[in-house]
């Protein structure tokens, strides 16, 4: 299923079941996380060094393009 037939599909529902519809999104993105990061295994320290790189990213403006975060996200989903 494409990123824009899942969105289509949620426009067409009632509002009263939006909330449950996000929540069981959550779910799934959160299991399909799982999957990917069970083989991740770090230090709190090298966490620590990871987002510290991160954030020095952000505040060099070292950063990815909103429009190229949203290509990527619907070719996630796609």
């Amino acid at each position: 299923m494409s990123y824009d037939t899942v969105i289509d599909q949620v426009k067409a529902l009632p509002e009263s079941a939006l909330e449950d519809v996000s929540k069981y999104i959550e779910f799934l993105l959160y299991q399909q996380e799982q999957g990917r990061m069970a083989p991740l295994v770090e230090s709190d320290e090298v966490f620590e060094q990871k987002m510290e790189r991160g954030y020095a990213d952000a505040i060099e403006g070292r950063v990815k393009p909103l429009d190229e975060v949203f290509a990527d996200l619907n070719k996630r989903f796609a």
